[in-house]
């Protein structure tokens, strides 16, 4: 296991049927008590169905709930002292991928930030359908698609979901040998 997962990440996997990206893309996936209580005993209360999604990644082992080390609960409660914007869970979450060396996958804008000033490599749901790709572990088609639905689920700009794409479409070009489109030719220059 090399990747532990936040709260709202695996709320939108699972709203859009995408849970299998993180499996695909980093093997199984940590998650701490707090987190599956958030996603999942909180969620089932309310009747989400996205909770149930996550409470089958758990049985089937795609999703890992961890025992957090006492150490890891100690430099958590430093960190929520310090960024008091933060959830408890989320700088759980963050201290746990920094003591384990883990790659953080992780929405919060705050705890993206509580997570660089802390030396720990995360990754947004967004960029994870181009990881896919790029590690081999997606096809072209797989990562367009969810490249969009996240984009969509995100409310992320268009212009970045275009420029994922772009990305993916020339990895996509290059891999398959695809010549490179002709550039017309700029008349004004002559």
């Amino acid at each position: 296991m090399d990747a532990i997962a936040d709260s709202s990440s695996l709320i939108v996997l699972a709203r859009l049927d995408a849970l299998w990206l993180l499996k695909r893309v980093f093997g199984a996936v940590a998650i701490i008590p707090e987190v599956q209580a958030e996603t999942v005993t909180a969620g089932k209360a309310k009747g989400y169905r996205d909770a149930l999604k996550i409470e089958a990644a758990i049985q089937e082992g795609s999703l890992v709930v961890i025992q957090p080390r006492p150490g890891e609960r100690g430099l958590a409660v430093a960190l929520r002292q310090t960024s008091s914007a933060l959830s408890y869970p989320d700088c759980l979450t963050v201290m746990c991928a920094r003591e384990r060396l883990w790659t953080l996958i992780i929405e919060d804008q705050r705890a993206r930030k509580a997570a660089a000033e802390n030396g720990v490599d995360y990754v947004t749901i967004q960029a994870l359908p181009l990881q896919g790709l790029i590690g081999y572990r997606l096809s072209y088609q797989e990562s367009d698609d969810l490249l969009v639905r996240i984009g969509q689920a995100m409310y992320t700009d268009s212009a970045i979901v275009k420029a994922f794409q772009a990305a993916a479409h020339e990895i996509h070009r290059l891999r398959t040998g695809q010549a490179m489109p002709k550039e017309e030719d700029d008349d004004s220059t002559s």
